[in-house]
Parts: structure tokens; sequence; C-alpha cells
């Protein structure tokens, strides 16, 4: 086989693993602000491509096999013009969904429709390549694995610092689709060097089967199932551990899935770099690094903290896939052997998309996984028969004292956390937790609602305290402000407020009799909490309306009936210490302006943290041509929570008790950042520390 066709192979097994991998966080990023930012969405899109590379290596092993290598060429080159007639892959906006509660099978049908073929195709390109090496007379098409998953991580990680912050959405999946007619010319051309490559005595029989006595015994493809279900699990469950208290950053999906393709890319190129002594020890230390560094930082969402869960993420992958990659089959068993690989990682994504929701009520498949990939890396250890050579021997106890340490460790920390929660449930949108603080006091008593780890709102349990908002939503924030400057403006007239996001429902405790409250909550399980544990909704004398559904999309359908009118409109639908990307952009104000009254006020919560959004805020005040002023909270809360208040009034920013609250910007700058549905990156707001 000549040096040409190597390069052609090669090639074709680059680019189908960087469009594989490229498509990935493309299409969670174009679709996840039509289910409200959740994280669940980029799980449920792993899900569906998981299975995608199970069929595209179903169809290499057992569709492609009993043929001869021409009709396998024919087939697949149909095959792939069938895919080419279904571009370009962008999702229309008749996919866009209507309140639905549970979303994995509608975007496994979203999905479907628009890059299914597209998606098998590519996903069957290694297997189905490096099977036609072995016609040709490769010696070691595995290694040709390699670099299909060196081309998978380049386009993982360009996808974050050059396609997305460059192009927009659309303009993306255009490109993609660009990129995939090149695919085919290539897998054209390798088809052409098979068809003409051919051996005469194979031309027109299949590949030849093994002996009986040489397949592989149902133990060694047992293995390759478990540890390839494994590696995906332990990639999941870290990705939602990661995520879970997030804001939602393609930048964060696209990290621990670049370490995961890095470790096959190691341990498939190079089988040697994966030594169990090593790997084994030292994934045990990282894990208790893990898990006992969040206890000292104060930042739950530091860089720190991050790459700490990511250290053991990667040993773990290695140990894996390392292990896997110590028991490939012989050639002829390749195409096996990815298809068993494919089914174990749709296996471990069933396992934490859709199993572990219901199983755990908090994000336990991740401590549960490292526990188990340590009982696989210390397994794997082997020390030397050499009685001198005690510290080798003593390599695997030790390991193994470590991770029950870290089990331990695991298990004090849950049970600390669950004495004072009282209600908790999971669902798709993420974890809610009822927690209780000083039930003894009759003052102090309160109940705190927290999703995914933020702040979701408090109440006190006493009566005469219970309709006191909390003290970031006080009389003299942001928000406080605007709402008294409106009763003073029409006293006679009730007030229509809006607001994205219940929460516990705190600024239901602002509002008077004549008033009319709109909530707009993505989460059904948030208004349960609200209505069952806390007093806000019950007790407000105001007309109180809850619609589920994502904010911005419900307020999208609510024009085509006209606008709303809103004196106010609150956004206030936060994952980590920002709002969900698709509310913040030029397109969502424009929704948000069209539902006030032109003298109205629109007010964003804010978190100022390792992501600020000052400069967002004064970019889209000046491209709307609003005044926007910050209203950080009064020094005694204690928080960094503030207001981003936008207004055309005038008249309210020359009260007294305005000016005097008005705050200099987080950032202490003036620079300006404005987003649209097509362009928006996190990282343009992010702050390294």
């Amino acid at each position: 086989m000549s040096s040409a066709v190597k390069f052609l192979f090669l090639a074709t097994m680059a680019i189908s693993g960087f469009l594989l991998f490229q498509l990935q966080p493309m299409i969670a990023r174009f679709i996840l602000p039509w289910f409200g930012g959740s994280a669940a969405t980029w799980t449920a899109c792993m899900l569906f491509f998981q299975a995608g590379l199970l069929v595209g290596y179903a169809y290499a092993h057992l569709a492609i096999r009993p043929f001869p290598p021409k009709a396998q060429v024919a087939i697949h080159l149909i095959l792939i013009s069938g895919a080419i007639a279904t571009l370009p892959i962008t999702p229309s906006d008749t996919w866009k969904p209507n309140g639905i509660e549970n979303p994995t099978g509608y975007i496994f049908l979203l999905l479907s429709g628009c890059t299914a073929l597209p998606y098998a195709m590519l996903s069957a390109t290694s297997p189905l390549l490096q099977s036609w090496l072995t016609i040709l007379g490769a010696k070691t098409p595995s290694r040709f694995f390699a670099m299909s998953n060196f081309g998978s991580l380049l386009g993982l990680l360009s996808y974050p610092f050059f396609v997305d912050p460059l192009l927009p959405t659309t303009t993306q999946t255009l490109v993609w689709s660009w990129g995939f007619a090149l695919f085919a010319v290539l897998m054209t051309g390798c088809g052409l060097a098979t068809w003409l490559g051919v051996p005469l005595e194979t031309s027109a029989i299949g590949i030849k089967k093994p002996h009986v006595e040489d397949r592989p015994k149902f133990s060694k493809i047992s293995n390759w199932f478990a540890l390839s279900a494994l590696g995906s699990m332990l990639l999941l469950a870290t990705t939602n551990e990661i995520t879970s208290q997030v804001p939602v950053n393609p930048f964060l999906w696209v990290i621990p899935l670049s370490i995961y393709l890095l470790s096959f890319v190691i341990v498939f190129a190079r089988p040697a770099a994966y030594r169990p002594n090593v790997y084994g020890p030292a994934f045990a230390i990282a894990v208790i690094v893990a898990f006992t560094l969040p206890l000292f930082l104060n930042d739950e969402y530091s860089l720190l903290r991050i790459a700490s869960e990511l250290l053991p993420f990667g040993l773990g992958c290695m140990i894996c896939h390392g292990e896997l990659s110590n028991r490939q089959p012989q050639s002829q068993d390749l195409t096996l052997y990815y298809m068993v690989m494919a089914l174990g990682g749709a296996a471990g994504g069933v396992s934490i998309s859709l199993l572990a929701p219901q199983l755990f009520a908090d994000y336990w498949e991740y401590p549960a996984t490292i526990i188990v990939v340590g009982i696989i890396g210390v397994a794997s250890i082997t020390p030397p028969f050499n009685k001198a050579a005690y510290t080798h021997r003593m390599l695997r106890p030790l390991a193994a004292l470590v991770l029950i340490f870290s089990f331990v460790m695991i298990a004090y920390s849950s049970i600390t956390e669950s004495e004072e929660v009282i209600a908790q449930i999971r669902n798709f949108y993420g974890v809610i937790k009822v927690s209780e603080e000083e039930p003894d006091s009759p003052t102090d008593h309160l109940l705190i609602m927290t999703q995914s780890g933020e702040n979701q709102g408090e109440q006190y349990m006493d009566e005469k305290l219970r309709l006191k908002p909390a003290c970031d939503f006080a009389a003299d924030s942001g928000l406080g402000l605007a709402l008294d400057y409106l009763t003073l403006r029409n006293p006679s007239l009730g007030r229509k407020l809006g607001a994205v996001g219940l929460g516990v429902g705190i600024m239901a405790a602002s509002s008077n009799a004549n008033d009319t409250v709109h909530y707009y909550e993505l989460n059904p399980a948030v208004t349960d909490f609200a209505n069952k544990y806390f007093f806000y909704l019950k007790d407000s004398a105001a007309k109180i309306d809850v619609v589920h559904g994502d904010g911005r999309l419900t307020l999208e359908r609510e024009l085509t009936t006209g606008s709303q009118q809103y004196d106010l409109l609150h956004v206030d639908a936060f994952r980590g210490n920002a709002p969900p990307v698709h509310l913040m952009t030029k397109e969502a104000f424009e929704i948000y302006l069209r539902h006030l009254k032109n003298d109205g006020f629109l007010i964003v919560t804010s978190h100022p943290g390792y992501l600020n959004a000052s400069s967002l805020f004064r970019g889209l005040a000046k491209e709307l041509g609003l005044t926007v002023k910050w209203f950080s909270s009064p020094v005694d809360c204690g928080s960094d929570v503030g207001f981003a208040v936008f207004t055309r009034d005038e008249k309210f920013l020359l009260q007294e008790n305005v000016k005097k609250r008005i705050s200099q910007w987080p950032d202490n700058g003036s620079r300006t950042v404005l987003w649209t549905d097509q362009s928006s990156s996190l990282m343009s707001l992010m702050v390294w520390r």
C-alpha cells in the first residue's frame, strides 16, 4: 500500500473525527436556549451522540461485514450520498419546544431529524476504514484509531476558542455542512482506493471469518463493554458535577470530553504509556484531593476546584482506556471490538442520563463512579514478586486505604449536609433542596431553597417576619426602589409585574392588593416547593399567576396576542452566578421591551463572580437606547448580589434615595459587550482567578 493511500486514509479519519466532535458542542449550543439553558441538555445530547456512535459502529460490523469489499464501498457511498441530501444540519424554528417537562425524548427526536444520518456515517468511518486497511494489507490498522481521536480532540478544542466566538451559530452549522461535503469527497477516494486495491482472492467474498476457537470469549467481550461503559459514566458524571452549579458553558463541556479523547489518543497510539502501577495510586491520591479541597475553598466556582475534579477524571480515563487498549483483539475482530466499545459507551450514557436521575436525589453517580474506577485502578496494580521490592508490594494496599478514606469523606459530607435538608427532588433541570436553619428559634427559624447549588430565596417562618423580603430584595435594593417608585408614580393604580424565574416568590412580598404578578418558571418542581414550604405566594394580597416553560419562549409566544404592558419585568433566572445566555441577548431584550410600558423598568439580578456581566449590561443599554445603573446589595446583607436597572424614566434616577444607592459597576470599567442569538460567549465575561 502506497504512502499516498495511507495519507488519504489518515486524512479521512482525522477529518471525520474533527466533524464528529465539532457537531456535538455545536448542535448542543444551538438548541440550548430552547431548553432553558439546562446543563441536562448537554447530557441528553451526549447520550444521543453515544447512541449514534453505536449505530455507526454496528453498521460497520453487522451490515457491512457479510458483503465483499467492493459491495461495502458501493453501499457506504450510497448512504453518504443520502446523508448529503439531508444537509444543512441547521435546526429550524419549528423544532422549538412548547413547555415540555422532561425534554430528553424530544431532544432525541430533534437531533434525529437534523443530524442522524450524517452523524452515523461519520461514526462508521474509523472501524470501516480500519477494516478496509486490513484488506489492503496494513499491519497495524488500529494505530489509525489514534489519528481519528486526534482529529476529534482538535475539533473539540477549536470550538470554544475559535468557532463559537468567531462565527454566528447558524453560520457554524452551514460551515460544518460544507465540511461534511469535503469528507464525502475524501471518503469516495478511500472507497476507490479500496475498490482498486482489493486482492483477487478477496474481491468476491467478505472478510474471512475466524475459526470458532479464535473468536473473543464472552469474558473478554464483557471486559470491553464494562470498561467502555465505566469510562463513559465517568465522563458524564464528572461533566454533570462540574456544570451543575455554574452557567452552562461550551468550554466546560469541551474540556472533560477533550481529556476523555486525549486518553484514547495516548493509549492507542502508545499502549506502553499506560502504567497501572503509576496511574492506580495517583488516581487514589487525586480522589482525596478532589473531595477534601472544597472543604477549604470559599468560592465553589473557583478554577482550582474544577481542576481538582478534572485531575482524577483524567487519571480515571487513563485507567479505563488503558485497560481497554491492553485487551485489543486481532485485526479481524476490530469492528466487533469497536461496536462493543460503542455499546458500552451508550450503556454508560443511559446510566447517567436516564437511570441516575431516577435512582439518586443528588449527583451521587459522580462519587459512585469514582469509587468503582478506583477499585479497578487498585486491582490493576501488579506488584513484582521480588520480596526486596517492598515499596512496590505496598502500592496496592496503600492505594486501597486511600480509596477507603475517600469513601469515608464522601459519606461524612453527605450525612453532614443532609442534616439540614428537609426536602429534595431531582429532575431534568437539576436538584432542588429546601434547607432549614435555626428550627428551635422563634425569630431566626429560616427555610432556604437552592437549585443546583444556587440560592433561590429564603423566608423566615415566624408569622410576623415571613412577609419581610430577603435582605437582597429589601426596599433599598434596586428592585425595591423601582417598586416603591412605581407606587408613588401612580398611587391609585395597581402595578402589573412580571418575573422570569419564580424561586420562592420573594417579589410577591412587595406586592399590594391591586397588583398583578406573572411568574415565568421553567421548572415545575420549583413551583411545587414554593407553594408547599414557603408563604410568599400564599400570603400575598396580589393576584399571582405562574406560567411554566422557558421565560423567553413563553414571552415570545405571548406577543402573538399582544403586549403584557408590564410596569416592571424582573429577570431572575439563574444558573450559577449568571442568567442563561439566551435570556441576555439583544433579541431577548427586544422581547422584554415589547412587553414593557414605555416608562417601565427592566431589572436583571446578577451575581458578579468569575463571570461579570457589567460590560454586557452596558452594551445592551447602549444598543437599545436605555439607561442602565447598577445597584449593589446593602452592605449589611453580606452578599454580592446586585441589580442592573434598565429604564427610560429619567425622573426615577433623580430621586434622592435612588441617587444614594447607585453603585460603581463591579468591573470598575466602561467596556461594552453585545450578545446576539447568533453570537454570544460566556468567555467574554470570564474573570480569571
